[in-house]
């Protein structure tokens, strides 16, 4: 599942807020250490400049009060003498070093004159003991700043995307037709004005589009009933005078069926150019009815097929409510399908949610029943234009009406054994 986008966002602002807290928690820290360190180095290097001052001057006493130890041990004299904290240092020593719950600061030195060493002890643990609170104060103030900068970061992030998600729902509340609504362009953002104003264009290019696709439709379709009824009407004259061979009646009759095809074509081409159909011409129709009826036409347009197509009624008395005349043309193109690519006889099942039409020829080509799968995925799965270009006309027909009436078109079989086409019914259109 995609993450959104203000996720995204709350994400990558947390994440700088927090990096720039952790940044600035090390900054403090290695900024009171180094006080601490130059404070501690520069009171030490004072006292051991005092206390040397007094060993040439022959003036120096050990010294030992609450905070402060200085010990002076002569050349040659034993270590055994000195603290445990002192012995077996190599001099030059500067180092914080605990003794039991005590933390020391021990600071030795080399000397010449008088030959010795003299080691310097400072207790540092009340010290320590503050920059230990001092450290939990950070901490706990780098969570709070991690707690207010969550809050911050989701709540900067939702007003980010705040236009988006209006954006968003406005492009998908549009829906596809001839009058499509248009976007506001009221945005405080000069960015998201531009994506809606460029949005609305390319609505109005698409509604030009549609219309002038369906104006050429619908006046080729209208353009061709002409020549059709004169071809029909030649054709009956033809038929009339009876002065026809046999072979001539035949080819006559070819002539016939391939106009009634073209006719039932160009119907088709007309009820799809409409912008949708209209919800005053859906009725409730009995399944079976309008199977026979449709199988009745096509036998009484092709006697040499009758007999070939048989009805199998497992849901008796299906009733829909849909358009009968879109219904009719994709049984029709289905079933005439079928007819023309095979010899065998062909099956009609009615079940209780679709129609299987099943053959049994040698199988539709593989491109053409992946692109009726491909028909059935999300939007996105492959192209309208290459969809259109392996579909033959009838079946893209079968496509075109499917989708007009909200059903759906799988192929469930296709190989040497037949092909089956499932018609999915949806019984609430």
């Amino acid at each position: 599942m995609k993450s959104s986008l203000t996720a995204r966002l709350t994400g990558t602002l947390f994440v700088l807020i927090a990096a720039t807290a952790a940044a600035s928690m090390f900054i403090v820290e290695q900024f009171v250490d180094d006080i601490e360190d130059t404070i501690l180095d520069l009171e030490l290097k004072a006292d051991a400049d005092y206390f040397k001052q007094q060993l040439l001057e022959d003036e120096f006493r050990p010294v030992k009060t609450g905070r402060l130890e200085a010990v002076f041990l002569p050349e040659g004299a034993e270590e055994s003498v000195l603290p445990d904290y002192f012995q077996g240092r190599t001099l030059p020593f500067s180092r914080e070093v605990e003794v039991g719950e005590t933390t020391l600061l021990i600071v030795g030195e080399q000397l010449n004159e008088p030959g010795g060493k003299l080691f310097l002890a400072q207790d540092i643990t009340i010290m320590e003991n503050r920059e230990f609170l001092v450290q939990l104060v950070l901490v706990g103030v780098a969570a709070g700043m991690l707690l207010v900068g969550y809050f911050i970061a989701r709540v900067g992030a939702r007003y980010l995307v705040r236009p988006f998600k209006k954006l968003t729902r406005e492009v998908l509340g549009t829906e596809p037709g001839s009058s499509m609504p248009r976007m506001t362009t009221h945005y405080r953002d000069q960015e998201f004005c531009d994506i809606a104003e460029a949005f609305n264009r390319f609505l109005s290019e698409l509604e030009k589009h549609i219309e002038r696709e369906k104006s050429f439709v619908k006046l080729a379709s209208h353009e061709l009933r002409t020549p059709l009824a004169v071809m029909g009407g030649a054709l009956n004259v033809l038929e009339q005078r009876q002065s026809l061979s046999e072979a001539d009646q035949k080819t006559l009759g070819r002539l016939r069926r391939a106009m009634q095809t073209m006719r039932d074509d160009t119907e088709v081409l007309l009820e799809l150019a409409r912008s949708e159909a209209s919800s005053d011409d859906a009725r409730i129709i009995v399944v079976k009815d309008i199977i026979q009826n449709t199988i009745d036409d096509l036998e009484h347009g092709h006697p040499g097929q009758g007999g070939r197509i048989t009805i199998f009624d497992d849901s008796p008395d299906l009733r829909i409510r849909t358009h009968p005349i879109l219904v009719r043309m994709l049984l029709r193109n289905l079933l005439q399908n079928a007819l023309r690519h095979t010899q065998s006889p062909v099956e009609v099942h009615i079940l209780w949610n679709g129609i299987l039409i099943k053959d049994f020829g040698s199988g539709l080509p593989e491109t053409v029943v992946e692109t009726l799968r491909l028909s059935n995925e999300p939007r996105g799965a492959v192209s309208k234009t290459d969809q259109l270009n392996n579909t033959t006309f009838g079946l893209l027909i079968v496509r075109l009406v499917c989708e007009r009436l909200g059903w759906g078109i799988k192929v469930a079989q296709s190989d040497d054994r037949g092909t089956e086409f499932l018609i999915e019914i949806d019984n609430r259109s």
